[in-house]
């Protein structure tokens, strides 16, 4: 009797047992269900399910870029920009080629949406930027947060793409020089001029930048300096950095020489009349 009953307090009933199994089944991932045209939202839905049920050696087959592209092109607010965002991280993930042309595109949009933020974030979380993105859309977003005057959130742009193999061009620089003076801070743009002239990647529009706004007399007290930039970055000048640089005070023209007019003798009053010789 004893044995029985210690077997029954065992003893696992058969309905836990069968609702164990049943809770140990793998959830079956559902496709997402969309009639009508492919829109964005349904596009990156599709494109999620996709990376949950194929491997990363599969996945390529059913996650071609044109799928990216047609999210990217997409875009008609600012809703649509953390769905985009996902799909740029699920392709990065998935070790997904993605084409400059659409984490450009996605950039533009963020900062015309005044969602430069979201650009910055994206940046930061990517793994492999470099393969990504161009200088041209770090440049636009590091102009961006000048604009409204997030200078080290600018800053924060320039370190993430010196992470990277990027070489920072010229329209990086220019954007750097624009930011620094809109802070206020011009040694840190002659700071940077120095960099991109020492790495021949400022041209005669970023010296154009660096020194529009000064006056004459900051530009004549530069003016070696300026010349050693221009020399050592080999720059060649254009009319407008010529005239900035010609906009120092000049001298004064000599006086031209007056000529000497004669006057007319008056004649003396009291001085008595020449005659005039008789002729032979």
């Amino acid at each position: 009797m004893l044995s029985r009953a210690v077997f029954r307090l065992n003893a696992t009933p058969v309905a836990t047992t069968a609702a164990r199994a049943f809770s140990a089944a793998p959830v079956r991932i559902m496709r997402p269900k969309h009639s009508g045209p492919p829109t964005l939202a349904s596009t990156v839905a599709d494109m999620k399910y996709l990376g949950q049920v194929y491997s990363i050696a599969a996945v390529s087959a059913h996650l071609p870029k044109k799928k990216l592209e047609f999210v990217v092109r997409e875009i008609k607010g600012e809703k649509d920009l953390p769905l985009v965002r996902e799909a740029l991280e699920l392709y990065e993930a998935k070790f997904l080629p993605i084409p400059v042309y659409c984490s450009g595109t996605f950039v533009s949009k963020c900062i015309k949406a005044g969602q430069a933020d979201l650009a910055l974030e994206w940046m930061q979380n990517s793994k492999k930027l470099g393969k990504h993105i161009e200088n041209a859309s770090a440049a636009n977003l590091i102009n961006a947060f000048a604009e409204k005057g997030e200078f080290e959130k600018g800053l924060q742009v320039y370190e993430l793409v010196k992470l990277t193999d990027l070489e920072i061009t010229t329209k990086v620089y220019t954007a750097l020089i624009n930011l620094s003076k809109a802070q206020g801070n011009m040694e840190q743009a002659w700071a940077f001029a120095l960099e991109a002239c020492s790495s021949q990647n400022l041209n005669a529009h970023g010296f154009v930048q660096l020194l529009k706004g000064l006056t004459a007399d900051e530009v004549n007290a530069k003016a070696d300096y300026i010349k050693k930039l221009l020399l050592l970055g080999n720059v060649h000048s254009n009319a407008s950095l010529d005239k900035l640089l010609a906009a120092t005070p000049a001298a004064e023209p000599l006086p031209e020489p007056v000529e000497a007019v004669a006057t007319p003798i008056e004649a003396d009053a009291d001085a008595t009349p020449v005659e005039a010789e008789p002729k032979p």
